[in-house]
């Protein structure tokens, strides 16, 4: 067992959950465990400890959480308890447990790791600026810059791009992420970096206009 902000945090074969949670919104968390390490539920429940003691949210049946770059909900399959189901790679519908959460949350931090840099997670509902060719599965060239909330600061833009700037589309984080799965995992990269994907290889650097 673990304690984390005097909530316990405990793992039997299927769940990992938490009690002391009821207080703050009537139920428990747990998390369904599938094919990660047993720290990888704890850091996901952690997360959601500090949302509800900092936010104190009214949490409801289906309610959704991001986390970092994905996508959570609640749900009520135990009376006692609030399960967390995440969203699936297509945007399609949601699956119970949060694999796929700590897998795209991992290949972030490490292609950061790679770089020496801080991971600068995108939220879920942000905006990206698109060119044609982003969907349709082009190579990439992405600029992140410095923006206010509401934006991601990434620009995607692939050879399609004919220098209109009215011809670029200002989408959902999450459109790009179901039709892009491939570029995931380069969008924690902080402000001021690019990168080049060409011919299924990937350049990082630093944008010189920074």
């Amino acid at each position: 067992m673990t304690v984390y902000k005097e909530i316990e945090i405990s793992v039997s074969n299927d769940y990992v959950a938490t009690k002391g949670l009821q207080p703050y919104f009537n139920r428990e968390i747990r998390i369904a465990i599938g094919n990660n390490d047993q720290d990888d539920y704890k850091n996901v429940i952690k997360y959601i400890i500090d949302y509800i003691l900092e936010s104190k949210p009214v949490i409801s049946e289906n309610q959704n959480i991001g986390y970092y770059s994905w996508l959570l909900q609640f749900r009520i399959d135990n009376q006692n308890y609030y399960d967390l189901y995440e969203i699936n790679r297509d945007g399609s519908n949601f699956n119970k447990g949060c694999d796929t959460a700590i897998s795209a949350i991992r290949s972030q931090s490490e292609i950061c790791a790679k770089q020496n840099l801080t991971p600068l997670f995108p939220n879920f509902n942000q905006m990206i600026v698109i060119s044609d060719g982003v969907y349709e599965g082009k190579d990439i060239e992405g600029i992140r810059y410095d923006s206010p909330e509401h934006m991601s600061g990434w620009w995607l833009i692939t050879d399609d791009y004919d220098d209109n700037i009215s011809s670029l589309k200002t989408v959902h984080f999450y459109h790009v992420i179901f039709r892009r799965p491939d570029i995931l995992k380069y969008l924690a990269l902080p402000f001021g970096y690019r990168f080049q994907l060409e011919n299924n290889s990937v350049e990082i650097t630093k944008d010189e206009d920074e």
